[in-house]
């Protein structure tokens, strides 16, 4: 059993094992009395938990390996269970201030975890870095893309492969075609360069031929072109191609770059409890409690949910005031108020209080936050009444990050299709739908707010909580603008719209079979 252990522990997960460690895992297969077969899914089980929860410690000691295995034990001896909301490792909430902190090194390709927690007042040099992690982020993932990468002589189908170049290496050779990687970034007033880490060159688009996204500056790129009289001609220029979030996994296989614990369960389980309770995740933007029409319709809402088996999770996203919160006013009182009361009327249908998930993700109008992103959650002050109506709820960041069975997902509350139209420097191309165009922006990006820190600031050392690496199962991306669901890329994007200005109109996700559905409550 020696060896076993040792094969999975050590030659699979690079993982050591203390003596007294060792002899611990083998009497715990004993006393169980496993099979070959069994203690092998075991202990692949446990060396994958160890190397997931205790990322850059390789020695697996006896007091913490006792904690996991009775952990483990007592959450995969049970099998699949049958209320699909129990289980803290089933639906689990994580905030952005919570993400990990993983930088890509390009000289080693490997992510490390960063030593220190980032403070909201974080030092200049946290600026010019988080440009730099986007690039080196971006860059390797563009590196493993089957175009780029070199033709092998075993690949005979193959015959060309596109080659990436610097802006240092265009001084002297006028005339010939590159393609770079860079940012777009605006140095000199009404001059559009590209930057990378080795320089800058002025970009010209008068010629310019675009692919599919909208463009921005601070977005990254693909650039090709020539030089002429100290310009970059473009005559191409496309976004990053995108990347499997398979083949990410596959790339970095023990990096838990989403955040949160893994489940103690297999996948297996995970799936089996998808499917005996794909009772839809229910999720609402714009939620103005201070209006009483709104009120009322979240009244029938749950009416309408209380009749057949509870939802997994309502997410209601802010705005939830039709006016600005501001601190000091006596709308302090009044915000207060209508949380008060939407738990008294969510307390009103017992079987969803106590058996639903509910997520309050903040808008820009609702307390507190300095205007930058990543939003901090709405203070207890506002929810602990509320809060003490309901089983399961979390009052969490804006964006932030959600984990059920097998599923990331993401959500972000901001105007984003406004904003990035605003700001692009070149005009979308004709024939696609806008909102096909932000999607793949967003996504192809691998960030959520893909803009100049002086149009949307971002807090310089979270800035990898607005990552999207991999791609997640579901993105959300709540905005005033029409309702809509894609997929894109392995990804189902939904923006609910606004429920309070619009229609009354939300979506509800069914996990198992990965669709949306696009739901409105009738006006009286």
């Amino acid at each position: 059993m020696h060896s076993l252990i040792y094969k999975v522990f050590t030659r699979k997960y690079s993982l050591s094992l203390q003596a007294d460690a060792l002899l611990y895992l083998s009497d715990v297969i004993k006393q169980n009395e496993m099979t070959q077969a069994d203690a092998a899914s075991w202990l692949e089980l446990l060396a994958d938990t160890w190397a997931k929860r205790e990322e850059g410690r390789p020695l697996v000691e006896l007091a913490p390996l006792k904690d996991l295995v009775a952990a483990v034990i007592s959450g995969t001896s049970n099998g699949p269970i049958e209320d699909g909301n129990s289980g803290s490792d089933l639906f689990t909430v994580i905030d952005a201030f919570d993400v990990p902190a993983w930088w890509y090194d390009p000289s080693k390709k490997m992510f490390t975890l960063a030593f220190t927690k980032g403070d909201i007042l974080s030092s200049a040099e946290s600026k010019a870095a988080l440009f730099r992690q986007r690039y080196d982020l971006l860059r390797q993932r563009v590196l493993r893309n089957d175009n780029f990468m070199p033709v092998s002589f075993s690949d005979q189908e193959k015959d060309r492969f596109y080659k990436l170049s610097t802006i240092d290496s265009l001084q002297g050779r006028e005339g010939e075609h590159f393609l770079i990687f860079g940012m777009l970034a605006q140095l000199e007033e009404g001059k559009m360069f590209l930057e990378d880490k080795a320089g800058s060159i002025e970009l010209d688009f008068s010629k310019a031929k675009s692919a599919n996204g909208l463009f921005t500056e601070s977005c990254f790129v693909l650039v090709d072109g020539y030089v002429e009289d100290g310009k970059l001609r473009v005559e191409e220029i496309g976004l990053p191609p995108p990347e499997a979030r398979e083949k990410t996994r596959a790339a970095f296989p023990n990096v838990n770059l989403f955040g949160g614990l893994p489940s103690l369960r297999t996948d297996a389980q995970l799936r089996a409890i998808e499917v005996a309770n794909d009772n839809g995740i229910i999720v609402l933007s714009d939620v103005w409690l201070d209006k009483q029409e709104i009120m009322d319709a979240l009244g029938t809402l749950f009416e309408g949910f209380s009749h057949s088996t509870p939802p997994i999770a309502f997410i209601f996203i802010g705005d939830f005031s039709s006016k600005p919160f501001v601190p000091g006013s006596g709308e302090t009182a009044q915000y207060r108020d209508n949380m008060t009361a939407l738990g008294q009327l969510i307390a009103g249908f017992p079987s969803i209080a106590r058996s639903s998930h509910f997520v309050f993700v903040p808008g820009k109008n609702d307390p507190w936050g300095q205007g930058a992103l990543p939003k901090p959650s709405i203070s207890e002050y506002f929810t602990k009444r509320l809060a003490g109506r309901l089983a399961n709820v979390t009052f969490t960041t804006n964006p932030c990050r959600i984990k059920y069975c097998t599923h990331e997902i993401v959500v972000f509350r901001e105007d984003l299709l406004k904003r990035i139209r605003r700001n692009s420097v070149l005009p979308p191309v004709e024939g696609t739908e806008i909102v096909k165009h932000l999607v793949r922006t967003v996504v192809d990006q691998g960030h959520l707010c893909p803009l100049p820190q002086r149009v949307r600031p971002v807090y310089w050392a979270h800035d990898h909580a607005m990552r999207i690496y991999p791609i997640p199962d579901v993105l959300i991306l709540a905005d005033r603008f029409d309702s809509y669901s894609i997929n894109y890329e392995g990804c189902h994007c939904i923006n609910p719209g606004s429920f309070s200005a619009g229609d009354l109109s939300f979506f509800m996700y069914y996990p198992v079979s990965r669709t949306s559905q696009y739901s409105k409550i009738p006006k009286k």
